[in-house]
C-alpha cells in the first residue's frame, strides 16, 4: 500500500447554499441540496473577468481567492483540479457552431482545463507555478498526491489546492451521477504528518476483463470524491475509506 502525509492548515468549500462550514455540517448528515439558492458571491474576482467566465470558473476563483485572504498567507505552488473541467462551455460551443453561430472567442479561450488557474494567477498579479490537473473519479486524490509530491521537497512551502466540478451537461450525463451542484472545496496544505493517505488498487469482480460499460458505472459515485471528504472532514472523522471503480483510499486524520 502506498502513502503520502501532509497538513491541511485551513480550508475553505463553496456552493450555492453551501459557503461556511455550519451549512456544510448540516449538509453532511442528510446530503441533501438546498433549493433555490442564489449563485456564490464571486466579490473577489475583478469585475470585468467575472462577467466573462463561467459559474463553474468563478466558484473555483472565489473559493482559492476567499481561502489565501482569510488566511493571509504566500502561496507557493498552486494545483487547480477538475473532474471534467469546462466542458458545459465546450459542449455550448460545439453546438453553436454544428447549428451554423459563431463561436464566441471568449468562450472559446476559457473553454480550456486550465482556464480557471491562469485566471487566478491573472487576477490576483502573481507569478506562482500552478498545475492543472484531471484524472477521472480519483481527480482529488490524485491531486492531492501531486501536492505531497512537492512538499516532499518543500516541507515549508505553502500549496494551495482547489478541487471543483458540476454536473455533466446533457449530451454527457449518461458517464455520471448527476445528483449535486457546482462546488469548490479549498485547502492550504503544508509538510507534515497530520493527514496521511493511503490507496491500493480496487479488487474488481469483473476481474481483468472489465468492459468500458462496468468501468463508466462503477465510476457513477453517488458524489464526487471531494465531497464525500468533505463530508467526513466537517464530522471531524479520524479515519475513513473511499473507493472507486480502481482504487480504495485510505484516510487517517490525527
Amino acid at each position: 500500500m502506498n502513502s503520502v502525509h501532509f497538513n491541511v492548515i485551513n480550508w475553505l468549500a463553496l456552493s450555492p447554499g453551501l459557503t461556511d462550514s455550519s451549512a456544510w455540517t448540516t449538509w453532511s448528515n442528510d446530503k441533501q441540496w438546498p433549493e433555490h439558492c442564489d449563485a456564490v458571491p464571486a466579490t473577489l474576482i475583478p469585475a470585468m473577468m467575472r462577467r466573462r467566465m463561467s459559474s463553474l470558473s468563478k466558484i473555483a476563483m472565489q473559493a482559492a481567492m476567499s481561502l489565501v485572504d482569510t488566511h493571509d498567507t504566500q502561496v507557493d505552488y498552486i494545483v487547480f483540479a477538475s473532474r471534467h473541467g469546462e466542458l458545459t462551455r465546450t459542449v455550448k460551443l460545439m453546438h453553436d457552431i454544428l447549428t451554423g453561430e459563431d463561436a464566441s472567442p471568449t468562450a472559446f479561450s476559457q473553454s480550456v482545463h486550465n482556464t480557471a488557474s491562469g485566471l487566478y494567477t491573472i487576477a490576483t498579479k502573481q507569478a506562482i507555478p500552478v498545475a492543472s490537473l484531471g484524472a477521472c473519479e480519483n481527480t482529488l486524490h490524485a491531486a492531492l498526491i501531486e501536492v505531497a509530491a512537492y512538499l516532499v521537497e518543500h516541507p515549508s512551502h505553502t500549496v494551495l489546492l482547489v478541487d471543483f466540478d458540476e454536473p455533466l451537461p446533457a449530451p454527457y450525463q449518461r458517464f455520471d451521477a448527476p445528483n449535486y451542484q457546482g462546488y469548490a472545496f479549498g485547502m492550504l496544505l503544508t509538510g507534515g504528518n497530520d493527514i496521511e493517505l493511503a490507496w491500493e488498487p480496487q479488487l474488481s469482480s469483473h476481474g481483468t476483463s472489465n468492459t468500458d460499460r462496468a468501468l463508466i458505472e462503477a465510476s457513477k459515485q453517488a458524489f464526487p470524491q471531494s465531497l464525500d471528504v468533505l463530508a467526513h472532514w466537517v464530522k471531524n472523522d479520524s479515519s475513513w475509506t473511499i473507493d472507486s471503480a480502481r482504487a480504495r483510499w485510505h484516510w487517517k486524520r490525527k
